[in-house]
């Protein structure tokens, strides 16, 4: 899967956490994307360390939350906003009901494999659960995996162990 990790750029750490599993996650804002599709990564999957250098530099220089503190994104220097989850928000993948122009990529961040889809006529992109692409929309998702294929014939093989 590494491959398809490759295809995002960071554009700059947002925010940290420790998500359930105990592990620390960033909140990445992705080049070429907009807030709503910022994603919470495991440090251990991430190649950003000098992005996440500074955003630790800075988070440093602001100061630690002081208990009482109920917004931490006014003391980390964060202006953006984190996509809210409530009823009023703008529809989201399929609900836009735009036809999707290829699959950009993929993450199981969440723990559940996600598709970053990329639609016709939009700038934005979604991600979408994988579940519901593979029923959706089953050629792009053949295409997608399609084109990350490598193969390895027993003639390479061989030559590998010459």
């Amino acid at each position: 899967m590494a491959e398809i990790e490759d295809e995002f750029s960071v554009e700059k750490v947002m925010d940290k956490r420790v998500g359930r599993n105990g592990k620390t996650e960033y909140l990445l804002k992705w080049r070429g994307f907009g807030d709503e599709d910022n994603t919470w990564e495991p440090r251990d999957n991430l190649d950003c360390a000098d992005l996440i250098d500074e955003f630790e530099r800075v988070r440093k220089e602001k100061g630690r939350p002081r208990p009482g503190d109920k917004r931490k994104s006014d003391v980390l220097g964060s202006t953006s906003k984190k996509p809210k989850k409530t009823g009023d928000e703008r529809p989201r993948g399929f609900e836009r009901r735009l036809d999707p122009e290829r699959i950009v990529g993929a993450t199981d961040s969440s723990g559940e494999l996600m598709f970053l889809i990329k639609w016709k006529g939009s700038d934005e992109a979604d991600l979408v659960p994988a579940k519901e692409a593979n029923t959706r929309i089953p050629q792009t998702v053949i295409k997608f995996y399609e084109e990350r294929l490598t193969w390895h014939t027993s003639a390479q093989d061989n030559d590998e162990d010459d």
